[in-house]
């Protein structure tokens, strides 16, 4: 059976790349579109009202002063695109969150939620009546309020630990963990942990043959998991950018032992490119939301073989 899927990962929360995630089924002519882990973004941008209808905001190291109604709606949807979220605040409410970490913490949550929320409302919308299936997994930087909100929608595949059918031949499995990083995020477990997760889901596909493994940290060792070497606090070294090798040996040994048709990974933004494990096709896409830009991968699919993989930058 021939199958064309466009994948992408990490867009960390950019409105633009997610838009443009929205087009790529019909402009890719792809009848599956896959968006992997990491699409929420990292942290809210408040818009305090300063009064007269002014608001202020601390963007880019500048103070920034939107003094009409035109400029406050540009800024916001700046910093949307940049993978932030926008919040407008009294001056009182910004007194009260800046004494208050839990407050904060609450508020991003909440508009989190509401923006993922509206990410799913508008793919249905956009995408409802197209026959294109849209999978939608989180990554490691993702907090599990994310997994009720895709599961919510009755328009998105939420296929975090699971396998699902992308069609009548090929099964995938999901997982959005990673081996552990240094910025404690809310998916991280060990190689061992990590190695079950995966394991407990590959004895629930039925043809390897024929299946795709979608987990979002790379392989170890592969030039897909490469990232700038770490001091002590998590700081580039210096002296230059020295790069290692940070994916999971888990994952590795998995897609050795299991042999799957194809495997698709995000988590380092920096790899992109393509590594074959035995017969599996390893693909890592890369990802520059910082740029507005989306990047993927269309990848032609023909019974138990991967016809096609190209890259695509849009």
């Amino acid at each position: 059976m021939n199958t064309r899927l466009f994948f992408c990962t990490d867009l960390h929360g950019s409105e633009v790349c997610f838009r443009k995630f929205l087009h790529a089924g019909s402009v890719y002519e792809a009848g599956v579109v896959i968006m992997g882990g990491d699409c929420t973004g990292k942290m809210i941008i408040p818009l305090v009202e300063s009064g007269g209808g002014e608001f202020t905001c601390e963007w880019a190291g500048d103070t920034v002063v939107l003094t009409d109604a035109e400029a406050l709606a540009e800024q916001e949807k700046m910093i949307k695109n940049n993978g932030f979220y926008p919040v407008r605040l009294s001056a009182a409410e910004m007194e009260r969150l800046s004494a208050d970490g839990a407050g904060v913490s609450t508020l991003f949550t909440e508009t989190m939620v509401h923006t993922l929320e509206g990410w799913t409302a508008l793919a249905a919308e956009r995408l409802g009546s197209s026959g294109i299936k849209v999978i939608i997994t989180p990554g490691n930087d993702d907090e599990f309020d994310v997994d009720g909100v895709l599961e919510a929608s009755d328009f998105i595949d939420a296929a975090e630990g699971r396998v699902v059918k992308i069609d009548d031949e090929h099964e995938m499995l999901s997982v959005g963990w990673s081996n552990p990083t240094p910025w404690d995020t809310p998916r991280e477990c060990s190689e061992e942990e990590l190695a079950e997760k995966i394991h407990k889901l590959a004895a629930q596909v039925e043809n390897m043959e024929t299946a795709i493994f979608n987990i979002h940290v790379p392989p170890y060792g592969t030039g897909l998991d490469s990232a700038p070497e770490l001091e002590e606090g998590a700081r580039v070294k210096r002296g230059g950018t020295i790069m290692a090798s940070v994916g999971s040996t888990a994952v590795r040994e998995a897609l050795l032992e299991y042999q799957p048709m194809l495997s698709l990974h995000g988590h380092i933004h920096e790899s992109r490119g393509m590594q074959k494990l035995g017969r599996t096709v390893a693909i890592n896409p890369g990802s520059a939301y910082s740029d507005w830009t989306l990047q993927g991968v269309i990848v032609d699919l023909d019974g138990a073989e991967v016809k096609r993989y190209v890259p695509t930058t849009g």
